[in-house]
């Protein structure tokens, strides 16, 4: 059985790493390379960097940065935003990113996850799935267009499934920024509809959110952004939290998890 993964998720604007709220507000942080060398040095299974403005502006993925995180990144690297063709894809790949990570593009024209992953392998097509959810009516989120569209979360899910995606990258717009937790309901429904892993993301506040989404949720990974940059949240606090909680997560053989204790807010006394 595979192990858990937890995953930090580096939200950016260009070079600039935001806290996001309701996929709406943004709140500066710091720079892009400063959040990667932190996060190589601290207990975590993967790194997700998503530039947001990237398709918007029409700009092409930040292949130099990547080159450089690539140096910095002992961890597999997925890498999104900007991305428009094959040859971004391939020029990501080379530059040193394990994955990538498709939205928009999915959006407008789902053969694209086909071809890209006819030519790399699913295994580097991770597709971002953001969901609105309205009276319990839980609909894929179009970002570049600021609209919810007309598909299902969990059919959009099969879809990409049977189109080759290799994971989901499951985001709550409703949940984004609010620390009051994943949407569970949301994870079950998506979760349960295929067989490739689904990436939890949106909501975390607390280090017992990351496991609910692993064992209510039935995902496969946990990602969280906010929570990791701007608060006294530790990674290796997290997965400790994940241990006591039941979660077969990945762990370090440097590492004691068992002397961290939890006030009632989760935070690592």
């Amino acid at each position: 059985m595979l192990k858990t993964r937890l995953i930090p998720c580096i939200i950016s604007k260009g070079h600039l790493v935001v806290q996001s709220y309701d996929f709406k507000r943004y709140l500066p942080i710091g720079d892009i390379k400063t959040a990667i060398e932190f996060f190589v040095n601290w207990d975590v299974d993967e790194i997700v960097v998503l530039d947001i403005d990237a398709t918007r502006e029409g700009r092409s993925p930040d292949i130099k940065l990547i080159e450089w995180a690539a140096t910095e990144c002992f961890v597999p690297l997925t890498v999104g935003g900007g991305i428009r063709s094959i040859a971004d894809i391939k020029a990501l790949l080379n530059a040193g990113a394990d994955k990538v990570c498709i939205n928009s593009i999915a959006l407008e024209n789902k053969t694209f996850i086909s071809e890209a992953a006819e030519i790399f392998g699913s295994q580097c097509i991770t597709v971002s799935e953001d969901v609105l959810e309205t009276n319990g009516d839980y609909r894929v989120f179009d970002h570049l267009n600021k609209t919810a569209t007309d598909f299902d979360a969990a059919q959009w899910a099969c879809e990409l499934e049977k189109l080759g995606a290799g994971e989901i990258f499951l985001n709550s717009v409703n949940r984004d920024g609010s620390r009051e937790g994943y949407d569970v309901q949301m994870l079950q429904k998506v979760s349960s509809a295929v067989k490739i892993p689904v990436i939890a993301c949106g909501g975390v506040g607390i280090p017992s959110h990351l496991s609910d989404a692993i064992l209510e949720g039935g995902c496969q990974a946990a990602a969280a952004a906010n929570i990791f940059q701007h608060t006294e949240h530790s990674t290796i606090a997290a997965k400790s939290h994940m241990v006591k909680s039941g979660v077969k997560v990945r762990l370090s053989s440097d590492v004691k998890y068992e002397n961290f204790q939890f006030d009632r807010k989760g935070r690592p006394l």
